[in-house]
C-alpha cells in the first residue's frame, strides 16, 4: 500500500478505534443498567403474580366461607337432613349448587356431607368423587390451598357442623386460566410444572426467572416466568448504530485530513515507486530530470540520483546476462547436436574406410560389400537429416494461433488417427471422459501435435507387455482442462525421469528425443503445463498430463523467455 493511503487508513483507524472504545465503554455501562432494570422488573413481576394468586385465594376462601357459615344453602341442607327429606330436595339443592358456582365465578363447586353423600356438584362429573377424596377435603383446614394433579386449581373449603353430621362446601378455581390472564396482563409467559414449556420464537431472546408461591397452608408451587428481552436488545442495537455512525463520521474526517496531509509527503515517493516499476519491466529511463522539480526533501532527490546510477548498472548487467545466456544456450544446443550427429558419422566412416581397403587390394568381395555399405551410409545420412529437421522445428516453432477448441472432438480425432497403429500393436486405445470437457482457447494444430506425440510414445511403450492406452478428459478449476495420456507399459526409468523434457533425452533406438521438449514448449506457450504425473492405470506404465487454461496463449510479450525463439 502506498504512503498516502497508509497514512489515511492509519488516522482513520485511530479515530474509529478511539470512538469504538469509548462507545463500547458507554454501551457496556448502559447494558449493565438495562440488565439491572430488566432484572428488577422481572422480580417485580414475580411479586405481582404472588400477590395476585394470594389475593385470589383469599377472596375465594372468603366467598366459600361466607356461603358456608352464613348462607341459606348449607342451613337448608342441614334442616333437610334432620327432617329426613334430603332425597326429596336433592334435585333442588343440585340446581342451587350450579347457580351458586356461576354466581361465584368458580370452575368447580361441591356440596357434600361427612358421610360421603354428594348433595350437589358442578360440573356434574364431580358427583363421582371417591369417598376418600371427600374425606380429605372435609378434613382439611378452612384455608385456601393449591391442588396439583390432573386439574391444578386454587381450592377454598368450609365445613359447617350439624347435630349428627357435617356439611362441607368446596370451591375450586383452575390455575391455568389464572396464570394465562396474569401473563397477558404483565406481558410475560408464566409456566407451571405441569405445563409443557413452549419453544421460543425464532430469533427471539428471552430471560427466565423462577418464582416460588405458597398457599395458605404453606405448600409450595414453583412457576417459571419468561420475559422477552426485545426491548433491551432494541436499545442496545440503537446504541450500536450510534457508535458505528460516529466511528464512520470520524474515520471520514480523518481520511480527508490524512489525504491532504500525505499528498505533499508521499507524491515524490509515489513517482519514484512508479518509475521503479517501469525499470523492473525493463523500461529504464533517467529519473532525475523529471523528478528534480517535484516537491519533496533533499533526501528524496538524493535517492533519485542513487536510483539513476542503479538503473544504469542494472541495464548493463541485463545486457551482459542476456548475451551470456544466449551464448550458453547455443553452446548447449551445439554440444547436443554435435553429439547426435557424431553417432551416425561413425558407421559412415567405417563403411567408407572398408570400401577403400577392399578397393585398394581389388578384393572380389568389394561388389558384395558395396551395396551393404552404401545402404548404411544412406541410412545414417537420413538419420542426420531427421536430426537437423527436428532441430529446425524446435528452434523455429511458430507462435500459437488461438481459436475456440472443442477438446472432446479433438481427442476423438486423435483416437481415430492412432487407432490403426494401436490395433496393429495389439493395444486398446480408449477415450475416457471425467465430466464435460470445457472449450478452451488454443492452437488446434499444436495441441494435436502434443497429443500425437504423447499417444505415439504411449503406444511404443505399451506394445511390449502392455494392453491399453488411455486418453482422459477432465475439467479443472477456473475453466482449465486436463488431458491425461496413460499406458500400462514398463513406465519411465528413474534415471531418465529428471531429463524427460530435455532435448535429445530418449531411450528409443529411433527418434531424436525432441518430441517431449517440443510438446512442453507448446504447453508453456499456451500458458499451460505438460508434466509426468506418475504411473498409469493399475499402478503400471506412465501418465502425462497436459493442462490448458481457458484464456489460452498469452500475448507474445508475456511468454516466458525460456520458451521464446
Amino acid at each position: 500500500m502506498k504512503l498516502a493511503p497508509r497514512l489515511a487508513v492509519t488516522f482513520g483507524l485511530l479515530a474509529a478505534l478511539s470512538t469504538v472504545v469509548v462507545g463500547f465503554a458507554i454501551r457496556q455501562q448502559l447494558q449493565r443498567h438495562e440488565a439491572a432494570r430488566f432484572a428488577v422488573e422481572t422480580r417485580r413481576v414475580c411479586e405481582r403474580i404472588r400477590h395476585e394468586i394470594e389475593r385470589q385465594g383469599e377472596a375465594d376462601q372468603k366467598l366459600i366461607g361466607g356461603a358456608c357459615q352464613g348462607g341459606e344453602l348449607v342451613d337448608r341442607v342441614d334442616i333437610a337432613i334432620r327432617g329426613e327429606r334430603l332425597d326429596e330436595q336433592r334435585m333442588g339443592f343440585a340446581q342451587v349448587v350450579r347457580e351458586e358456582r356461576s354466581a361465584f365465578d368458580l370452575d368447580e363447586l361441591l356440596l357434600f356431607t361427612d358421610r360421603g353423600d354428594v348433595i350437589g356438584a358442578s360440573p356434574t362429573s364431580l358427583l363421582a368423587t371417591p369417598r376418600k377424596a371427600l374425606d380429605a377435603l372435609a378434613a382439611g383446614p378452612p384455608k385456601w390451598a393449591f391442588r396439583l394433579g390432573e386439574t391444578p386449581a386454587i381450592v377454598a373449603r368450609c365445613v359447617k357442623p350439624g347435630r349428627a353430621h357435617r356439611v362441607a362446601l368446596v370451591g375450586a378455581r383452575r390455575l391455568d386460566p389464572v396464570l394465562e390472564r396474569l401473563g397477558t396482563t404483565l406481558q410475560v409467559r408464566v409456566t407451571a410444572p405441569w405445563q409443557q414449556t413452549p419453544p421460543p420464537l425464532p430469533g427471539a431472546a428471552e430471560a427466565t426467572l423462577s418464582c416460588e408461591l405458597r398457599d395458605a397452608t404453606q405448600a409450595p408451587l414453583s412457576l417459571v416466568v419468561t420475559k422477552s428481552t426485545a426491548e433491551l436488545t432494541q436499545n442496545l442495537h440503537t446504541i450500536d448504530r450510534t457508535v458505528l455512525a460516529s466511528a464512520a463520521a470520524s474515520s471520514l474526517v480523518a481520511l480527508v485530513l490524512a489525504v491532504l496531509l500525505a499528498r505533499s509527503l508521499s507524491r515524490p515517493l509515489s513517482d519514484l515507486a512508479r518509475e521503479a516499476g517501469k525499470v523492473a519491466a525493463g523500461e529504464a529511463r533517467p529519473l532525475h530530470p523529471r523528478l528534480a522539480k517535484s516537491p519533496g526533501s533533499s533526501e528524496v532527490k538524493e535517492v533519485v540520483q542513487a536510483f539513476d546510477e542503479m538503473v544504469e548498472d542494472l541495464a548493463m548487467t541485463r545486457r551482459r546476462l542476456a548475451a551470456a545466456s544466449r551464448v550458453a544456450a547455443w553452446r548447449e544446443v551445439a554440444r547436443r547436436v554435435a553429439h547426435e550427429v557424431k553417432n551416425p558419422l561413425a558407421p559412415i566412416r567405417a563403411a567408407v574406410e572398408t570400401l577403400r581397403r577392399l578397393r585398394a587390394r581389388e578384393d572380389p568381395a568389394f561388389d558384395e560389400y558395396f551395396d551393404e555399405a552404401t545402404r548404411t551410409v544412406l541410412d545414417e545420412v537420413h538419420r542426420i537429416s531427421n536430426i537437423v529437421t527436428e532441430f529446425t522445428r524446435f528452434a523455429r516453432l511458430p507462435q500459437p494461433r488461438p481459436q475456440d477448441v472443442d477438446l472432446d472432438e479433438l481427442a476423438r480425432h486423435v483416437v481415430r488417427m492412432h487407432a490403426p497403429t494401436a490395433e496393429a500393436s495389439g493395444l486398446a486405445l480408449e477415450l475416457v471422459r471425467d465430466g464435460k470437457a470445457p472449450t478452451v482457447r488454443a492452437d488446434r494444430d499444436q495441441v494435436v501435435q502434443v497429443l500425437t506425440n504423447l499417444v505415439q510414445n504411449a503406444i511404443d511403450a505399451a506394445k511390449d507387455g502392455g494392453s491399453e492406452v488411455r486418453i482422459t478428459l477432465a475439467a479443472g478449476a477456473h475453466g482449465a482442462a486436463y488431458i491425461t495420456v496413460s499406458d500400462d507399459g514398463p513406465g519411465v526409468a528413474p534415471e531418465l525421469e529428471p531429463r524427460l523434457f530435455e532435448p535429445y533425452a530418449t531411450t528409443k533406438p529411433t527418434g531424436t528425443g525432441l518430441g517431449l521438449a517440443i510438446a512442453q514448449r507448446i504447453a508453456l506457450e499456451h500458458g499451460g503445463e505438460l508434466a509426468h504425473v506418475g504411473a498409469g492405470p493399475g499402478g503400471r506404465g506412465a501418465a502425462f498430463r497436459l493442462v490448458l487454461t481457458a484464456e489460452g496463449p498469452p500475448p507474445a510479450s508475456e511468454v516466458p523467455p525460456d520458451v521464446r525463439v
